[in-house]
Formats: structure tokens, sequence, C-alpha cells
């Protein structure tokens, strides 16, 4: 038999916990075009007519979730968790999540970001426990923590209804809290394993040199020399461990540095042109449109 393609989870999904047709006990969820925000919210009803059980779905956006009362199982990229109280989970974007079982009433807070403004938030680096290796990690943590975790989360929450806030303020805010959930997957043992494969310890070192050279290198030789093995050795390595080709992350890493800077700075596109090392403006404008849909300009005007 076949393998079914799982179905997307998209961002959009998360209008369905707003939907006036579903009882949800706790503060009002929070959506915006880039952001969700659940805080201390009962979210068992929900998440039974979202989630059909035993059926895989691709998440499309990244995901951080603090459970304070939960009895769930969950199968999260061929990987089996039991999810109970004081979990924290992560589900990255291309992650594939399928619930088996629901046992209890479901509490929890969480945020979810499109990665293109969690990187903008985190001013275009992630935790390495974030960047890519892993899709998907459940960790049980203390009921302090817990709690610490849920009062930033109800602070980010407050903060969104206030007129006029800060974006800055906001964006300081997410990243203080990824900076916290990435402390506590390190603390708890969710980091990479002790025994990596050989492609996981490529694909660490790759995308350490992709995050300090791609303003400057845009090229898999580059790449390949540095880490002494032929740019064919790499690109299998690279897709064994991330499912992603390693050109792919190279474009990612060029466009969100692009994307930082044209949201946050008033660099000129022919400045950024220059900076990201591009030959001149008009092919860093092609290519930035290929990979966006959008213009530099129209990108920074949005």
């Amino acid at each position: 038999m076949s393998q079914r393609e799982p179905k997307r989870l998209p961002f959009s999904s998360l209008d369905e916990m707003i939907d006036q047709n579903y009882t949800i006990q706790g503060a009002k969820p929070y959506i915006s075009n880039d952001l969700g925000i659940i805080s201390s919210t009962n979210t068992y009803q929900v998440l039974k007519k979202l989630l059909t059980p035993s059926l895989p779905y691709r998440v499309d956006d990244f995901r951080f979730i603090v459970f304070e009362e939960a009895d769930v199982e969950v199968t999260a990229n061929l990987r089996k968790y039991h999810i109970t109280d004081n979990t924290l989970g992560f589900m990255g974007n291309g992650g594939i999540i399928q619930m088996d079982k629901v046992n209890k009433q479901i509490k929890m807070s969480g945020i979810v970001l499109k990665e293109d403004y969690l990187r903008l938030a985190m001013g275009g680096r992630l935790p390495t426990i974030f960047n890519g290796t892993q899709r998907n990690n459940y960790v049980q943590i203390e009921n302090s923590e817990r709690v610490m975790l849920e009062n930033m989360i109800t602070m980010l929450r407050a903060l969104v209804d206030e007129d006029g806030y800060s974006r800055e303020t906001l964006s300081s805010m997410i990243a203080t809290i990824i900076n916290f959930v990435a402390s506590l997957f390190e603390r708890h043992g969710a980091t990479q394993p002790v025994v990596q494969s050989r492609q996981q310890r490529v694909f660490e070192q790759f995308i350490d040199l992709v995050n300090t050279y791609c303003s400057r290198y845009h090229t898999l030789d580059f790449y390949a020399d540095r880490l002494c093995i032929t740019q064919r050795y790499l690109g299998t390595l690279v897709r064994q461990a991330s499912g992603t080709t390693a050109k792919e992350w190279i474009d990612r890493a060029i466009i969100n540095e692009a994307k930082v800077a044209l949201k946050h700075s008033d660099v000129t596109v022919a400045q950024l042109a220059d900076r990201l090392n591009f030959p001149n403006p008009s092919f860093f404008c092609k290519y930035f449109k290929r990979m966006t849909g959008l213009t530099p300009t129209e990108y920074q005007k949005k």
C-alpha cells in the first residue's frame, strides 16, 4: 500500500480556533498574517475537530507549544511521543504530525509563526535546534519552567491587544520567548543525539558555514571546499539529513538576510545587492522575485 501524502496544516487553520462555533475556554486566541498566540486555552474540542486521528498533517510554519494539562499520543516525523502535563513541544516548517490518541482535556499555551516572520524577529538567526535539523520534538520540563513560559506568552498576548504597540517590542518579546524555549530544549536533552550520523554532523557544519558566509558566497563549491568534501557528496549528505537540497538552504539564508535588511534598515536595493555580493541590482531583483514572488521594493512596502 502506498504511503499517504500528509494533509497540510496551514497557518490559516488557526482561524478555526477563533470560529464562534467552537467552544474555547481561556483567553481568545490571536492571529494576524504572521503570528498566532494561544494563551492558557483549553483546546480539546478544537483539536478533535481540526485533526483527524491517525491522519498525518504537514505543518507549514513554526509552532512552539507548552502543555499545562495533556494526555495525548502523537507520531511526529515517524517518532512516537506521549505528551503529558508540563510538556514542551516544537513543530517546525515541513514537519509531519499525527494525533494518535487524546485521553483527556488539553490546556496549552503557545505561539505560531510563519518562517519569514520568525527569522525577522530573530534577526535572521535561529537557535541551532530550530535551524532545520529537527522538525518536531517534545520534552518534559519543570512545573516552574512551564509557568514562566506561560507568563511570557501571556504578556505577548496582552501586548498585541494594546493600541499602537511597538513592532520592535513585539519582535524582541518573540525573540526572548524563542531563546528561552531553545534553552529549555537544551537543558532537558532535546538537542542533537550524542551519537550523530555523518550526514547530521556535516549538515550542522554546513548550516553554520551558510549562516556565516551566505552574504558573500552563493555557490556550493565554497562550502564543499571548507568541509573538504566534493560538492556532490555534500549535496547528498545535506539532503539525507534535512530533506532539502544544499542550494535551497543557501538560497533561504540569502533571502532571509535580504528580508531582514529590507524590513529593518534604510538600505537601498542597490546597496543591498552589493552587500549580498550580487553582480548588479537588476540580477538581485530578479533573484529575489524568483524566490519570493515579490520585488525587493514590493516586499519592503508590504
